[in-house]
């Protein structure tokens, strides 16, 4: 963003948030959402490209959808103070529950911006890139310096111009008569910057979620190839293993004469026992005696049946999945708002497990290198709710401490190890009927020791609840306010 512009938007945006209380932050690379002033208005900063840039709007860009959070300690704070140094905005707060006095600093220079959380010296959290440049400035700079008299000079006080020259994010303000770069684009006049950092947001913000919005259909389109692709190599197996009849009647045949072969040949014409008019020439294998392979090939037949089965359910299953997601794709690409798109998102995620694909924070010099968010074990229980569980005690803390809401409810086998099970639903905050409770609790009774039980107890409570304790372990964890259910253990019938 341009040192310039940012400068005479420090003061219009330090009286736009000072002593507003900031609601709970949204992101969604590369988008941070900031409300305050209770959801009326929000600070919204696009850290990568096509920004970074940082203006203000009344409606939330991600449409009120639930956008993965971050920053949580931010929310309730109170902001103390606004104030810019160069390209660097920075918001100092205080939280209502801790007392304690936290700083985000916001970075918007070079073709990629952060967003980091310090108390003191400490960061706590950081979204976005982290580069050289910004790895460089401390977090004990001055608590307000709004703008400085260069930026004052520079500024142009009164009516300007918002000219871009590369992108839209660089755009600088010009005095109106003023003699502009060659291939300039001029956003248009404007007598604040607030009104002008608001209309080339809008414009940045509109290409930041059309790469939002390739960024959600791009794993979900390699998953349907990788469907289609299934798909016709199961094909290929179904249509080997449905040889098991004639293997099978190869080897009734081969049991039935093979007195009549002579050890050691390579082959053999037997009578076909269903066909009368019929030989079979059947290849025989001269190391082994003949009542050995009789056994082999009825073994391999059972297999191939026993296979075709499998193989028949599998390729029914992905038969279906892919239409289904062909379908989600295409109304992804009919989405009116980016937050329908998120909602979409979300049901594609826990119905046929897409992760967004990501690139990795990297330090100055090291080579870029594409990640892949980690994918949890999920349940899909209806259009509203949805399980997570996990697999390990490292990822049973993950779900409970770092996944989930405090809202969320939580789940886990009464007096045996088992898995952490999350019950997410995906809006509102309704509490869940009992069928869900009581599917929820059939999960959690099956991913733990007693699975094998008619009935087994499970304790659920709000994530709120669930603490853990000094010299804990990983996965253990201590609950309150918690109830108990008797279920049997079993999965859902769709699952993913």
């Amino acid at each position: 963003m341009n040192a310039t512009l940012l400068a005479r938007f420090a003061d219009e945006l330090r009286a736009a948030l000072r002593w507003h209380y900031l609601d709970e932050p949204r992101w969604f690379a590369p988008v941070l959402s900031l409300p305050f002033d209770r959801g009326k208005n929000h600070l919204v900063v696009v850290l990568e490209n096509p920004g970074p840039f940082v203006f203000l709007r009344e409606a939330s860009p991600f449409g009120g959808a639930s956008a993965p959070a971050r920053f949580a300690a931010v929310r309730g704070a109170q902001v103390e103070d606004v104030s810019v140094e160069g390209r660097v905005l920075q918001i100092d707060i205080a939280t209502q529950r801790e007392q304690q006095r936290l700083r985000l600093r916001i970075s918007l220079f070079g073709a990629n911006g952060n967003a980091a959380l310090f108390a003191g010296e400490s960061r706590l959290e950081m979204v976005g890139w982290e580069s050289r440049a910004t790895a460089d400035i401390r977090a004990t700079a001055r608590t307000h310096a709004p703008n400085s008299e260069a930026a004052r000079d520079e500024s142009h006080e009164g009516r300007f111009a918002l000219v871009a020259t590369r992108r839209v994010a660089s755009a600088a303000p010009y005095p109106p008569r003023a003699e502009l770069p060659p291939d300039a684009n001029v956003l248009g006049t404007f007598n604040d910057a607030r009104t002008a950092c608001s209309h080339a947001g809008e414009l940045i913000l509109e290409e930041a979620q059309t790469l939002m919005l390739h960024r959600i259909a791009r794993p979900a389109r390699k998953k349907l190839d990788t469907l289609r692709r299934l798909a016709q190599n199961l094909e290929s197996d179904i249509a080997g293993a449905n040889a098991h009849a004639e293997e099978r009647r190869e080897a009734e045949a081969l049991a039935a004469y093979q007195t009549r072969i002579r050890a050691g040949s390579e082959s053999a014409e037997i009578p076909d026992l269903y066909d009368s008019e019929r030989t079979l020439r059947v290849k025989l294998d001269p190391a082994l005696p003949i009542h050995v392979q009789v056994e082999k090939r009825f073994r391999r037949a059972a297999k191939l049946e026993k296979g075709l089965a499998h193989l028949t359910r599998r390729y029914q299953t992905v038969s279906s999945e892919a239409p289904e997601l062909e379908a989600a794709l295409g109304m992804l690409a009919d989405v009116k708002s980016f937050g329908d798109a998120l909602k979409l998102y979300e049901v594609m995620r826990a119905k046929f497990g897409i992760a967004l694909e990501r690139s990795a924070q990297r330090t100055p010099g090291s080579p870029r290198k594409a990640v892949q968010e980690k994918t949890y074990r999920t349940f899909d229980l209806d259009p509203q709710w949805f399980v997570i569980v996990g697999r390990n005690n490292s990822e049973n803390d993950e779900i409970t401490f770092h996944v989930s809401a405090p809202t969320d409810w939580w789940f886990h086998a009464e007096g045996v190890p088992g898995s952490h099970v999350v019950l997410r639903p995906r809006g509102g905050t309704n509490a869940p009927p009992a069928r869900i409770i009581e599917q929820t609790a059939s999960i959690a009774a099956h991913f733990s020791r007693a699975r094998h039980s008619g009935l087994v107890p499970v304790i659920y409570t709000r994530r709120r609840y669930v603490r853990k304790f000094r010299g804990a372990a990983p996965g253990q964890v201590r609950c309150e306010r918690e109830t108990m259910v008797m279920v049997p253990p079993k999965l859902p019938a769709s699952s993913v």
